[in-house]
């Protein structure tokens, strides 16, 4: 196999860049559509801990049948209203505070003293006194933890898309080790970032390396413009300037900026800072070594 060849397929990325690829769509839904998806995993914790209180109180893994499966339409009937009413579907959960937090405190001890009284005060023949007590205290861990899990996940991975956003969007012409190489450099870069590949070879064309796609450089022009892309980083240490100015002369039409490092070898040995990527110079351009002019 080619030493640029990825093992990579396009689907992989999904292994490869699970936060970007699970969390951006996420993000992207509607205000509505994040609530009713809220509302839907709240319902599953109603069930999911009605269950386990059954199989803590009855200390064995079981399966729920006839009139146990009354706590789990009361708990739907009682819990959802009360934390619509609440406003627990008002706070921006990736932005959740204390108040978000006391918030769920509040509403789950109204439903909690509301299910107690009507399963262990007052009883329902076929349901163990137990599960009223343990099902409500089971849901407020169960809501609580999703809330202080999403309040990270979502909120670290919205400030690191955003930050990604931010920077300038860059392509490199080189799918090979260099070109991992300078991606690898660029992870942590506070200037650019670093949106997939360029390369020729076809066997290539549509694979991810790294979670980054490897485009057909023929299809530049509308990467960049797609994309956001204004700079393309040449990590092809061994081309020749002739093979260079072929490169140059094909993507001069996307209109954008070429810019190289004097040392690929140094940037991966930390000898070479990403601050030394420049502009492609006259000696670079030129197919033989620029002249002094005569004095």
């Amino acid at each position: 196999m080619p030493e640029n060849t990825p093992t990579e397929t396009p689907r992989s990325r999904w292994f490869l860049v699970p936060m970007q690829a699970l969390v951006a769509p996420l993000l992207a839904m509607p205000r509505v559509a994040k609530r009713a998806l809220a509302l839907l995993v709240d319902s599953s914790f109603c069930v999911l801990t009605i269950w386990l209180a059954y199989c803590f109180r009855l200390n064995e893994w079981t399966v729920l049948t006839g009139v146990q499966w009354l706590p789990v339409f009361v708990s739907l009937c009682m819990a959802l209203p009360i934390f619509i009413v609440m406003g627990m579907y008002r706070a921006i959960f990736r932005y959740a505070n204390l108040a978000a937090f006391i918030t769920v405190l509040k509403a789950i001890a109204i439903y909690g003293f509301a299910f107690m009284t009507i399963f262990t005060a007052l009883s329902v023949p076929g349901v163990p006194r137990t599960v009223g007590i343990l099902q409500p205290f089971l849901l407020l861990i169960a809501i609580g933890l999703s809330r202080l899990g999403i309040r990270y996940w979502l909120g670290d991975a919205y400030q690191r898309i955003l930050h990604q956003n931010m920077l300038a969007k860059v392509l490199i012409y080189g799918a090979g080790k260099a070109g991992r190489q300078l991606a690898a450099a660029l992870t942590n870069s506070a200037e650019l970032n670093v949106v997939g590949y360029l390369d020729d070879d076809p066997r290539l064309k549509g694979g991810v390396m790294g979670g980054l796609p490897i485009y057909d450089p023929s299809d530049l022009p509308v990467l960049a413009e797609a994309l956001g892309v204004h700079n393309v980083l040449l990590a092809l240490p061994s081309a020749s300037r002739q093979r260079r100015n072929e490169i140059l002369e094909h993507i001069r039409k996307a209109r954008v900026n070429v810019r190289t490092l004097p040392d690929l070898t140094a940037l991966a040995q930390g000898r070479v800072a990403v601050s030394d990527i420049r502009e492609l110079e006259i000696e670079d351009l030129l197919g033989r070594e620029a002249v002094a002019p005569r004095q």
